[in-house]
């Protein structure tokens, strides 16, 4: 229990440290008539080094980790996977670190490194935001996530970072602005060679640029007020708690088989499809997401005002707000019909980031604590429960060495 809360909390100390002093570099360099740092500017790349050697020296930390070492430790005696339906992209990969006999260390440290290196350059422009950021990979449930869901982790940071090349289409012609989203969608298809649910961006950003255009005609309506967007969110809530409707899940199955899911079992397995599995208890977690979701969503018009020069900030909302309403609609259901919206609440970290660094700049310490409590408490919550109540859910929150695995 020890060394997992203090690989967590020292891990997370040291990456807000040193995205705090990124930042304060960089204004420092914008007051002396400078430009912006670079994102290979040095906090960041050791930012990126901290992250990928502590991801790389886990040992059952995340919960499929167990089957991508054995698949990878497979592969290196025999040269072949004993699961034969892996993406051809991460196969590849996959096949050189083992045909050059790399330590399974350097392997998980390497898709890591992409998680966060796709995460913090979609941040490269807003460097305030990357202290808190960090802090909240390791200190609420993100680590864990990225450590699991290692192929999709890397797909969804990924969208990250095109998500701020899309936000930029204010400053482009309509020409340009197709070349550059028919880029994008390029770079989402050859994404789906890592995880096939990456085809599921090519709807998103098609529904992001049509927002777009409709933003520069006279049907757009505008940003909804707060109170709307927290009624719609509390029915989905509501929705969610009481889920006997999810039984029309039974009729997706080609949306499984598109996005890859399928390979987990099908929709009419209990303990893998969308049947409803029974309530899931309000504990300290889930209250934790509900209050910080709230917050955002309250805070969404301060947010706007402070950081009215902010193109990203309505893209990363939207996206936030949506992964909010759809995770809470389907919490009853199982893990696995919740996998798709990673790649909306990626978005809740980045928003978590915004209010609190909207606190900080605006002096309101105690609302700041109380918030900061709501985001990064989440990684004690979950290590105590796996101390304390050792069940096959809770085990792999706990960190281990892999040099040491019994500490």
């Amino acid at each position: 229990m020890l060394l997992s809360l203090l690989v967590y909390s020292v891990t997370g100390a040291t990456l807000f440290f040193l995205g705090w002093h990124v930042n304060k570099r960089e204004q420092q360099s914008l007051l002396n008539g400078g430009g912006k740092l670079p994102f290979y500017s040095w906090e960041i790349l050791l930012s990126l080094v901290v992250f990928s050697v502590i991801a790389g020296a886990r040992y059952h930390t995340g919960f499929d980790h167990a089957m991508y070492l054995e698949q990878y430790q497979h592969l290196q005696e025999t040269g072949d996977f004993s699961r034969h339906n892996f993406e051809y992209g991460f196969e590849w990969i996959s096949r050189l670190f083992a045909w050059c006999n790399i330590h399974y260390f350097f392997y998980f440290a390497f898709w890591a490194l992409l998680q966060i290196a796709f995460l913090y350059f979609g941040l490269r422009n807003h460097k305030h935001l990357l202290c808190w950021v960090g802090l909240g990979i390791m200190c609420g449930s993100y680590f864990l996530w990225m450590m699991n869901s290692v192929r999709q982790a890397v797909v969804v940071c990924l969208f990250v970072a095109l998500v701020s090349f899309f936000s930029q289409f204010k400053d482009r012609s309509s020409h340009k602005n197709i070349f550059v989203l028919l880029f994008i969608l390029s770079i989402v298809m050859m994404a789906a060679f890592i995880h096939k649910s990456a085809l599921m961006l090519i709807a998103i950003f098609l529904f992001l640029f049509l927002i777009e255009l409709l933003s520069k005609t006279k049907i757009s309506v505008g940003v909804p007020s707060k109170w709307i967007m927290l009624s719609v969110f509390a029915v989905f809530v509501l929705l969610g708690a009481f889920p006997y409707w999810i039984d029309i899940f039974s009729n997706y199955q080609w949306f499984l088989d598109l996005t890859g899911y399928s390979n987990y079992g099908n929709l009419d397995d209990p303990n893998v499809g969308g049947q409803f599995k029974g309530f899931v208890p309000w504990g300290p977690s889930r209250l934790s997401s509900l209050i910080g979701s709230i917050a955002m969503i309250l805070l969404y018009p301060q947010l706007r005002a402070h950081f009215k020069s902010d193109r990203q900030l309505p893209y990363f909302f939207l996206l936030a707000y949506i992964g909010m309403c759809v995770y809470f609609l389907l919490i009853n259901t199982t893990h696995f019909i919740l996998r798709p919206t990673d790649y909306f609440t990626i978005f809740y970290l980045i928003m978590s980031a915004y209010v609190m660094c909207y606190l900080i700049q605006t002096r309101k310490y105690v609302i700041g604590a109380g918030m900061a409590l709501v985001f990064y408490s989440i990684f004690i919550i979950n290590v105590y429960k796996a101390v304390y109540r050792p069940i096959v859910e809770n085990q792999p929150f706990l960190y281990h060495f892999f040099f040491a695995p019994s500490l």
